[in-house]
């Protein structure tokens, strides 16, 4: 199996939620992956000693270029859409 790689990465203000775009091993396709911090309880910090853990909610199809795959993502994601980044 072959690991897509990362292309870009674009990020909230706070580091809380990022969406990295990658690229297929031959370069023909891209796809989007948004990643949110999921912030814990004081009872659940045994399990997650880092205070939460991320979580991935959205993952797009297939794109056919960095920026079809960038422009979509800027379309789906909601506060993407609403952020400078």
């Amino acid at each position: 199996m072959s690991i897509w790689a990362l292309e870009k990465t674009l990020r909230n203000d706070d580091d809380t939620r990022s969406v990295d775009i990658r690229v297929s091993p031959d370069r023909k396709f891209f796809r989007y992956y948004e990643n949110v911090w999921i912030p814990v309880e004081d009872d659940e910090l045994l399990y997650y000693p880092d205070g939460g853990y991320w979580s991935c909610p959205e993952m797009s199809g297939y794109y056919g270029s960095l920026e079809d795959c960038e422009r979509g993502a800027r379309n789906d994601v909601g506060w993407l859409a609403m952020s400078s980044c």
